[in-house]
């Protein structure tokens, strides 16, 4: 056991010294983001647009460091504000691909070739999204009032009785870490302590992902995964995209976990469904936005969620198999 301890650790450490300088420029980003409040203001300009808050709400979704599950608060509390149900659903879906530490994790794991693609596919999915709702809100398939809990809390700030199990369903966890957050009269200490919380938070789901990776590439066998995620399964996206489906995989986790499935010999189409995947759907986002959105705005996210993840699998495979 301690020789397997000792192997695993080294794969570790070999990650995290490849990897580092991608995470601190990633954090350091993030944090100069936070600082200036640009993705704040994205959001914020979304009650001031039309058609055009789609493309503001893509942008916002792009710079966000949220996952599917610590984006939630924000567009509930948008909703609640009467901000349109298509740039709402078109910040939901992009949030959780894509942000700027999560890209370059993604450069330092999988390459640019990954990396570009990801951001593509989050711009395309969030726009498509975004105009899609748009188009069925106008035709009256989706109500623009989809939104059914104008407030989750009581004055008392406990939850209203019938939301309980939403408010701990873990998506709304995040909405305190990023609560927080003390204004300073100094720029460069507000800053620091922004790139602090952003270190943290990264890299926690960072270490928890390359210690998993490492398990993965030791104990995992070719063997295993070939038959059903390989290169030679014509299902391997499929597949791919019914696992990625459950599970909460974060965004800057997800290049490490899928690092260690390719090196076990995993098909280029199922990674990138599982890198589009696993941070777009997973059960607590889905169970919270059932419980505060109807069924109709519910369907419309996880078939685009799916559809989308199956979509871009097939065609990395076709181009990179």
């Amino acid at each position: 056991m301690s020789a397997d301890l000792r192997v695993i650790a080294s794969l570790f450490l070999d990650q995290a010294r490849a990897l580092w300088p991608y995470y601190l420029g990633g954090v350091l980003f993030a944090a100069f983001i936070k600082t200036f409040k640009w993705d704040r203001r994205a959001r914020a300009s979304l009650v001031r647009y039309d058609r055009a808050s789609i493309l503001v709400a893509v942008g916002a979704g792009l710079i966000s460091p949220l996952c599917s599950c610590g984006i939630l608060p924000v567009v509930i509390a948008l909703s609640a504000a009467g901000v349109p149900l298509p740039p709402v659903l078109a910040l939901l879906i992009t949030s959780p691909l894509m942000s700027p530490d999560a890209f370059l994790i993604t450069v330092g794991q999988l390459g640019w070739t990954y990396a570009v693609w990801k951001l593509g596919v989050a711009a395309i999915v969030g726009l498509s999204t975004g105009f899609i709702a748009l188009q069925l809100v106008r035709k009256g398939v989706l109500a623009d009032g989809s939104f059914r809990a104008e407030k989750l809390y009581d004055g008392s700030g406990k939850a209203r009785p019938g939301y309980e199990e939403i408010v701990n369903a873990g998506c709304f966890t995040h909405a305190g870490e990023a609560g927080g957050i003390v204004e300073r009269e100094n720029r460069f200490v507000f800053f620091l302590e922004r790139f602090r919380d952003m270190g943290f938070l990264v890299g926690k789901y960072l270490f928890a992902a390359l210690l998993l990776q490492a398990a993965v590439t030791y104990y995992v066998p070719s063997n295993l995964v070939e038959p059903v995620l390989g290169r030679g399964s014509a299902l391997s996206v499929l597949f791919a995209t019914l696992i990625a489906v459950p599970l909460p995989l974060p965004q800057v986790a997800a290049p490490a976990l899928i690092k260690g499935l390719l090196a076990s010999g995993m098909s280029p189409g199922a990674g990138m469904a599982m890198l589009i995947g696993g941070p777009v759907t997973s059960i607590p986002a889905l169970s919270a936005l059932l419980g505060v959105y109807d069924r109709r705005t519910f369907a419309l996210y996880l078939v685009i969620g799916v559809g989308a993840t199956f979509a871009a699998g097939t065609l990395f495979q076709s181009f990179y198999g």
